[in-house]
């Protein structure tokens, strides 16, 4: 029997680095709440460096809370999300999307090779 392989949702920024630093790291989560407050963080980590239009433009995101939740509708549907934020330095985007996870074995129980008996 084919089970479906779980789902979790992965995170990352494409930013151009530069004089706002480094982009943030990416996050791994099983909860699409989750990956749409870590953007939202990120975000608003980078908002006191920018400019005041782009500064401007990542406020009004950050304070439309239905956009939130329209971004934790589509992932939970399957469809990623992202959010794009034009500066002078470049754009920047966050994007989050599923993937599915392969489930790990635990350590007590290691692989059985077809070519050789257990022990």
């Amino acid at each position: 029997m084919n089970r479906r392989l779980p789902r979790a949702y992965w995170c990352h920024a494409d930013t151009p680095g530069g004089p706002l630093g480094p982009p943030p790291g990416g996050l791994l989560t099983t909860a699409p709440a989750h990956a749409v407050a870590w953007m939202r963080a990120s975000v608003r980590g980078l908002t006191p460096g920018l400019r005041r239009d782009a500064r401007r433009r990542a406020r009004i995101w950050l304070g439309d809370r239905r956009t939130a939740e329209v971004a934790v509708r589509s992932l939970r549907r399957g469809r990623g999300y992202a959010y794009e934020l034009p500066a002078h330095e470049g754009t920047w985007r966050w994007t989050a999307y599923p993937v599915s996870v392969l489930p790990l074995l635990p350590p007590a129980c290691p692989p059985i090779s077809p070519h050789r008996s257990p022990a």
